[in-house]
């Protein structure tokens, strides 16, 4: 305020004429409002950062980062399914091994009338089977029945029960695959192998995969032409185990027949 009468005095001595003396008072009335009347701090608008819109190659890599997902999750369920297939297969495989032991123990209990009678039943089975029609491949596992009944009972002529009773039952387990039409079915379940107590020729009727393990997708290590001749010594569900010169592998039962049930006047 004392600079407002100090610069008032001063414009009143140099002022002398009348307009001079309002224009004074405009100034000081305009310097009083200024004073009282601070002016408002200006307010800034606030401005909202905009998001950059989301490239293309940012919608890919989301899009395989969703897929991988989705794969992941995949492999995961196929891991789990496998791994109660396999938890399936032990159980059964124990359960077999269970049945073997049971067979050895009652093996070792036998006695000569218990054996005669259990080959009796054999022989019952066996001539049954001579009066149906069944298959070549039925035919081997036939003729590898006849084969241990005839050695089960050379073993019961000297009196050696338990092992005539082993014979008996490795015959039994033959003749049950003949009865038993599922496991001539392609399939991922465990089979019992059996190994044949004699080899036994046979020859390929087509074109077949000599394959590493009993299984449709199992490694293929060589492909037998038609007419090749092998000699088979184990069995395992629908497949074959066969010797072909160096190799040895598995074959479809399909794909092969006795040697000596082919037709002479073919060749």
């Amino acid at each position: 305020m004392k600079l407002l009468a100090r610069t008032m005095s001063f414009s009143l001595s140099g002022i002398s004429s009348r307009g001079g003396y309002a224009l004074l008072a405009i100034l000081f009335v305009v310097t009083l409002f200024g004073c009282v009347f601070p002016k408002e701090p200006q307010v800034l608008p606030v401005v909202e950062p905009i998001s950059a819109p989301v490239s293309h190659g940012e919608e890919l890599r989301n899009e395989i980062a969703r897929l991988e997902k989705i794969i992941a999750e995949k492999d995961e369920l196929i891991k789990n399914q496998k791994i109660r297939q396999q938890s399936q297969a032990h159980v059964l495989r124990e359960t077999n091994k269970e049945a073997t032991r049971a067979q050895v123990k009652l093996h070792r209990l036998a006695t000569k009338p218990g054996t005669a009678s259990a080959i009796a039943e054999v022989e019952a089975s066996l001539e049954h089977l001579k009066q149906a029609k069944i298959s070549s491949f039925d035919q081997i596992l036939q003729t590898q029945a006849q084969r241990l009944l005839e050695t089960a009972t050379l073993f019961y002529s000297k009196d050696q029960y338990a092992a005539a009773m082993n014979h008996v039952a490795q015959a039994n387990n033959f003749i049950s695959l003949i009865l038993d039409q599922s496991r001539k079915k392609v399939s991922h379940i465990d089979h019992f192998l059996l190994e044949f107590h004699i080899p036994v020729r046979l020859r390929t009727n087509k074109n077949v995969s000599l394959r590493k393990e009993p299984n449709a997708h199992a490694q293929v290590l060589s492909t037998l032409k038609k007419d090749t001749v092998l000699v088979a010594n184990a069995n395992q569900g629908p497949w074959l185990r066969v010797q072909s010169d160096k190799l040895q592998g598995w074959v479809l039962h399909t794909a092969v027949e006795r040697e000596e049930s082919r037709n002479p006047e073919k060749d």
